[in-house]
């Protein structure tokens, strides 16, 4: 299975785009690193480009522990708000930094909120090829889009291959016809690790995607955020239940499934 991780910063990449970055984004990470290396863990990380530029030691701490390094955007806005242009700007200003504090390609790319539809992928594609992007994962297969996202269509990975691009979706639990997501983000931290196994039975191959954000390793992060901004009760519900098992899960995770990195997995040459 490929793990991979988007580092962004909850208060800037979710509660206000606005905010500046904080360094509970470095506590976080670093946290996650220790846990990959309990496990001997090499994933992906799609790292957002306010975090490189405020962050740069974290970037080169991420690839001298040997995992592969990718795009998470700029800003962490809505692909589909944007125009090409837009776009374009995003990736430089994500994957040229990246590349030069650790001489290391980026090849990867993954929307920010999974912000991609069918009707941009001509030009995001292109983008995408200009800046030496050879995969993306930004897709869920869901029929029901989910807070904006979700793809109906069944020959999605092959679209995106027709325009040059290796498309990795995430991953979706098919139970009685129906499409359940599962492995990644708050999917995982919201179910309980049972009813992950059991969705993970007959669904999970080694070509199936984890995905998570650091962040989740914080529990702490509601209370102390709550002393400067006023949390909706929205994002109370659904971005802070089982932060507080999430570490758990996660090590019965990497104890349970053999997972690797995109770049490890499919480009090694």
């Amino acid at each position: 299975m490929i793990f991979s991780a988007d580092i962004e910063d909850w208060q800037q990449s979710v509660l206000d785009f606005k905010n500046p970055i904080t360094r509970r984004v470095l506590a976080s990470t670093y946290k996650l690193l220790a846990i990959l290396d309990d496990h001997q863990v090499k994933g992906t990380f799609f790292v957002q480009g306010m975090v490189t530029e405020k962050f740069p030691d974290l970037i080169k701490e991420i690839a001298n522990c040997g995992h592969e390094l990718a795009s998470h955007s700029y800003s962490h806005e809505y692909i589909f708000d944007m125009s090409a242009k837009q776009f374009d700007k995003e990736l430089e200003t994500s994957v040229l930094p990246i590349e030069d504090l650790t001489g290391q390609k980026v090849i990867g790319f993954r929307a920010p909120k999974f912000s991609i539809r069918e009707d941009m992928l001509d030009w995001y594609c292109e983008t995408l090829q200009k800046y030496g992007i050879k995969y993306d994962s930004s897709v869920f297969p869901m029929q029901v889009k989910v807070q904006g996202y979700g793809f109906s269509d069944t020959n999605i990975v092959d679209v995106f291959k027709n325009k040059g691009i290796d498309e990795y979706p995430m991953t979706i639990a098919d139970v009685r016809g129906k499409k359940i997501p599962v492995m990644g983000g708050g999917y995982f931290r919201l179910y309980p690790y049972w009813l992950t196994k059991s969705l993970s039975r007959n669904n999970i191959n080694e070509d199936s995607v984890f995905y998570m954000h650091p962040y989740e390793l914080d529990p702490d992060e509601q209370r102390q955020v709550s002393k400067t901004y006023t949390i909706p009760t929205r994002l109370k519900l659904t971005q802070f239940l089982g932060r507080a098992s999430q570490e758990k899960k996660l090590h019965r995770l990497l104890s349970d499934y053999a997972c690797t990195s995109f770049k490890d997995k499919y480009y090694t040459e």
